[in-house]
């Protein structure tokens, strides 16, 4: 009971902060000046000049979650009446000579005591998470190569993304390129995905899961919106839909208009899927919309804001077309930790608020509320493998989520965070037998070294 009150508590005070982080890859050259607020002898060591022109730079970072979850899945036969903790260590290296080419390393180890029965996304403990060479082969041109194991993350990480939230994040092997000037950024890569494992040093790429694509990013003057269009390929040897497994060939085109850095800020991105599934076909799309007004003269400067998605799902699972939009590499934890679902074959819509209650603390609180979008279509995991065995309800609600959160950040460095959520289950997951409400309680501290 004492447990519960704790839950409960937590659920109405603050919450689902696995989303804030400190995300920024530390392989990007601009995070050589993270770590401003500590000590000089400290900072000297971060960053020791070798020769003339070339430097070796060190850093980290660590991160802890606690969780305690009741009905994880909406499954009351999955409780672990302790609840776990979570941490991941993140240990970088890099080696820069003059300023064409660049040697870049890190370890990775994530761990996850206390967890019955962890799955690799939670637990990996110890990677070589990247390694990676970096040149830039004509000196007049802002052309860069990256060739080796890599992190990779595009646009607003709907699609690709570093996958922070779980616990292990994500990388891949392969080639990039990148040009980039002041105001526009293009990338075209070809990557293999790096497949995690429990153990030490086992993870490995696979001929089996693979993209490819390109991406352009181009920032704009004034009230003119930002802009990114992107092309991505994607081979699956072994997927999984609820109509069946096959050999995937799946191709995406999207867009995204956006603000950023003013009063009021927006988000809208659309995206087109085709290709095929062994003999079916693809046909799928999406739109995602998000909006915040921020009321800056206003005690506590509070931000209102609201998210919304409209996701195809597939509308006959007999024939050959297939419309379920299939979310490849997303960010692992698109609705919070609770309601661990992957944004496909879904409409919702989020009302939030942000208050900044100081310099340093923020509080901000959340309601979801999500349906199927095809009836015919069910749910689905972020590693996009269907939730349930078999799809034979008829409701299209899937429930409700309050979430909300407190962050203090103490130091540039150095982020706290609080929070809980509640998930109410609606009829769709009562006809699949699986109606339970789900709680969770958070706690967690995140270091950059």
């Amino acid at each position: 009971m004492t447990r519960l009150f704790f839950l409960f508590f937590l659920c109405i005070c603050c919450c689902a902060a696995a989303q804030q982080s400190m995300t920024l890859g530390r392989q990007q050259k601009d995070t050589l000046t993270l770590g401003d607020s500590a000590p000089d002898g400290y900072k000297s060591l971060k960053r020791i000049q070798i020769g003339k022109d070339g430097h070796a730079g060190f850093g980290g970072s660590c991160r802890f979650q606690y969780l305690l979850l009741d009905n994880e899945n909406w499954n009351p036969a999955s409780r672990d009446p302790d609840g776990y903790l979570l941490s991941r260590w993140l240990f970088h290296t890099e080696l820069q000579f003059g300023n064409r080419f660049r040697l870049f390393a890190e370890l990775q180890s994530a761990l996850a005591g206390s967890r019955i029965a962890p799955v690799p996304v939670e637990e990996n403990a110890l990677e070589a998470h990247q390694l990676f060479m970096e040149f830039q082969p004509l000196e007049s041109i802002p052309l860069t190569i990256r060739l080796g194991r890599q992190e990779v993350s595009f646009g607003s990480q709907r699609l690709i993304s570093l996958r922070d939230a779980p616990n292990s994040r994500r990388s891949f092997d392969g080639v990039e390129g990148i040009y980039a000037r002041e105001k526009f950024r293009a990338s075209m890569f070809y990557l293999h995905a790096v497949l995690d494992k429990l153990g030490i040093f086992d993870d490995r790429s696979s001929p089996e899961l693979k993209v490819w694509g390109l991406f352009l990013d181009r920032t704009t003057f004034g009230s003119l919106p930002n802009l990114n269009f992107y092309y991505l390929g994607f081979y699956n040897r072994h997927a999984l839909f609820y109509d069946g497994p096959g050999m995937e060939k799946r191709h995406t085109l999207a867009a995204r208009v956006f603000s950023k850095d003013s009063r009021w800020n927006y988000d809208l991105e659309g995206g087109y899927q085709f290709g095929s599934i062994g003999r079916r076909g693809i046909s799928a799309w999406s739109i995602a919309f998000s909006t915040t007004y921020s009321f800056s003269d206003m005690k506590y400067a509070p931000e209102l804001g609201c998210k919304a998605d409209i996701i195809s799902g597939d509308g006959n699972p007999y024939d050959r077309n297939q419309q379920t939009l299939n979310t490849m590499f997303g960010p692992g934890a698109y609705f919070g930790m609770a309601a661990p679902i992957a944004p496909s074959n879904l409409m919702d819509v989020h009302p939030g608020v942000k208050l900044h209650l100081t310099g340093k603390i923020t509080f901000s609180f959340d309601y979801a509320f999500l349906w199927r979008y095809s009836k015919k279509d069910g749910l689905y995991r972020p590693n996009m493998v269907p939730f349930f065995e078999s799809n034979n309800a008829t409701s299209s609600y899937i429930g409700s989520q309050i979430s909300g959160a407190i962050t203090y950040q103490a130091t540039p460095d150095v982020l706290l965070l609080l929070g809980g959520s509640w998930f109410n289950s609606g009829d769709y997951l009562s006809d699949m037998g699986m109606g339970k409400d789900i709680l969770l309680g958070f706690a967690g501290a995140q270091v950059r070294l």
